[in-house]
């Protein structure tokens, strides 16, 4: 019978101390949170609450924007945790109160559909997300109610809920329908752990076993209202082949029953939530057929259609999954939603056994695409997340203009899911460090930090100092009373080749299971653990199936992904070459950008233009020219202007 093993430390038996995180979360707290709320108010998103909006005005409400207004809510409740703020804590409770004045009495509450077309609610399941914008407005209310214990917001919720409850299912009278973006079903399992009421649980139970179910329900809902959607989606150019080779509604995860997924497939986003969403349900349900389903494209992901930086979703054209291998460099897509929503699905996977393979790819993802996604001053934003930039050709066509802005960080969006979603994740990073079952507390993530748990009916604490991810030596200060036995599981991240670990300065005994290495004893008060992992850089390729990095390496350290940038190497930076026998030097620090970052510097190959002729081809082989090369974190490209960038680098 499948059980799951492992329960994550609470958010607020967490604290991060020091290191790239804790700077990251501050700077999260202090500029983006805020910036989220105003862009917010600016750009009508708070006003469309008062559904005061008149046909024939100006800034016509988003059918989406309930969904900005919850994660919103959520990123400002973990802020509010890690840094009270009383003033904008008042905010969220003005918007609590338009939420309860707009309510419906029968429970409805969609501000979009109350303010346009009150009439048509709950007839476009297909695409205009009412139950994606009810699931961030209930995961916002689940975070608000933690954060602040003010249940109002949570109440409005419930009543949603119970309205939804009410409308959707097999029983006779109701609708078999699910939403087009899944979300709403990950969301009610945590409504369920707030308050308890199993309806909400086997609602989202529903959601998930009748998606894909024949007859299709969207295309039931379509010919309802006079539009075949299928004939629709296949006139898209975008969609025309992908549906003939998955199936119908296969952009939305509904071409089948989810338990007969054997891959990622469609809109990245929606992907992600589905599957969290289904290892939710697995978890409360002991599914093993639900489970074992998410095992399956869980390892087709990683396997063939992952991205080193964590990017996932490389078809802009639908924001969507295509087919294994399929890699793109310079036109490709990796929404930073979909990347944030895999590192919340990892999340959810590592629960079940504590198998590291999960936890290395929540943090390759952490500190790479998810961190990326926000500028170093923390008020800029990628919608789009490339591995190769080349500005020129952004000024031949109208496509590409839009992919300029893709390229370069925006102060905010039309459709503006990414900032909050990214926002929400880093304030609630502590609740992703620790786990604890099995009689052993469970370290993930490597950050300075500090947590209080309870283990065996007694209260103990970790105090961590590091200064990961730009060292490995990490160490573990203990508190608890002498003459416990319980174990301390370390995981030893999958790039990392060597190591060692001690107790008190002696060599510990342990022994390794699922990538964790497990220390258990009977300790003491003030024992101190030590943990070396060596960091050498890495030259990693790509499967030879990956066509465009054939003959192409990237750069790694620990679990940060390297890359040039024309700021340091100038143009023409495709052009350079990691010779043989490459020997690094590792600096620290990048004028104006970071102190404490790891930089890597090396005597790399480049073709000498001087003597090329007036000509596209010659026959003769160019000489190359050693010259000096800088690699920076990714994460912190596109910080010093629009330049050429590129993690895939010429082997010689």
């Amino acid at each position: 019978m499948l059980k799951k093993s492992f329960s994550p430390i609470d958010i607020k038996n967490v604290t991060l101390t020091a290191g790239l995180l804790k700077e990251r979360q501050q700077l999260n707290a202090q500029v983006t949170v805020p910036l989220i709320y105003r862009k917010s108010v600016e750009t009508g998103r708070v006003e469309s609450l008062l559904c005061k909006w008149k046909e024939g005005e100006p800034n016509r409400p988003h059918p989406f924007w309930d969904s900005d207004i919850g994660k919103m809510i959520e990123a400002i409740s973990y802020t509010l945790i890690t840094n009270p703020d009383e003033e904008l804590e008042k905010e969220v409770d003005k918007i609590v109160d338009l939420l309860e004045r707009e309510q419906y009495p029968d429970g409805y509450l969609n501000t979009y559909f109350r303010t346009c077309e009150i009439e048509n609610r709950w007839t476009n399941l297909y695409y205009m997300h009412e139950l994606y914008c009810a699931g961030h407005l209930i995961e916002g209310a689940v975070a608000y109610y933690e954060a602040t214990g003010k249940r109002r917001m949570l109440e409005i919720m419930c009543r949603y809920a119970d309205h939804i409850y009410e409308r959707f299912g097999r029983e006779e009278g109701k609708t078999r329908g699910y939403c087009g973006h899944p979300e709403v079903e990950l969301a009610l399992v945590r409504l369920y752990k707030a308050t308890g009421n199993e309806k909400y649980l086997q609602l989202s139970k529903y959601f998930i076993d009748e998606r894909g179910r024949q007859p299709y329900f969207f295309e039931l809902e379509s010919l309802a209202r006079g539009v075949d959607t299928e004939k629709t989606a296949n006139q898209k150019r975008h969609l025309k082949y992908y549906l003939k080779s998955r199936g119908p509604y296969a952009e939305y995860q509904a071409h089948k029953p989810v338990c007969e997924h054997t891959e990622p497939v469609g809109h990245a986003v929606r992907a992600m939530y589905l599957y969290s969403g289904m290892a939710d349900i697995a978890a409360e349900y002991d599914d093993e057929s639900l489970y074992n389903a998410c095992c399956t494209i869980w390892e087709a992901l990683t396997k063939t259609q992952y991205y080193i930086t964590g990017g996932i979703g490389p078809s802009s054209d639908g924001e969507r999954f295509t087919f294994a291998y399929d890699l793109p460099n310079e036109y490709t897509y990796n929404e930073s939603c979909a990347s944030a929503a895999l590192v919340m699905w990892a999340h959810r996977m590592l629960q079940f056994e504590g198998d590291g393979m999960y936890a290395d790819i929540l943090e390759q993802t952490l500190y790479n695409t998810v961190l990326s996604s926000i500028s170093h001053e923390g008020d800029k934003f990628f919608y789009a997340n490339y591995l190769s930039v080349f500005p020129e050709r952004f000024e031949h066509s109208s496509a590409a203009v839009i992919d300029k802005m893709r390229a370069q960080r925006q102060e905010w969006f039309d459709v503006a899911c990414c900032p909050p979603n990214v926002s929400r994740l880093i304030g609630s990073l502590g609740g992703y460090i620790y786990s604890t079952g099995e009689n052993c507390v469970y370290m993930h993530l490597y950050t300075a930090s500090h947590t209080t748990f309870n283990i065996g009916g007694t209260t103990a604490s970790l105090s961590v100092a590091t200064e990961y991810p730009w060292d490995g030596k990490v160490s573990i200060s203990l508190t608890c009373d002498t003459g416990n036995e319980f174990s301390i599981g370390l995981r030893i991240p999958g790039w990392c080749r060597k190591w060692s670990v001690s107790v008190n300065g002696e060599t510990a005994v342990y022994n390794i299971k699922k990538g964790y290495c497990i220390l258990k004893r009977v300790w003491k008060n003030k024992d101190v653990i030590e943990l070396n992992l060596s960091m050498p850089v890495m030259q990693l390729e790509a499967n030879p199936r990956v066509r465009e990095n054939s003959g192409r390496i990237a750069l790694q350290r620990g679990p940060i992904v390297y890359c040039l940038e024309e700021a340091d190497n100038g143009k023409g930076i495709n052009d350079i070459a990691i010779p043989e026998n490459c020997e690094f030097r590792e600096t620290k620090g990048i004028e104006n950008l970071s102190g404490d970052a790891v930089v890597l510097e090396f005597i790399g190959m480049r073709r000498d233009e001087s003597n090329w002729p007036d000509e596209l081809y010659r026959q003769e082989t160019s000489k190359l020219t050693a010259v000096p090369v800088k690699a920076v974190p990714y994460y912190l490209w596109g910080n010093r202007g629009f330049g050429e960038m590129l993690v895939w680098i010429i082997k010689k």
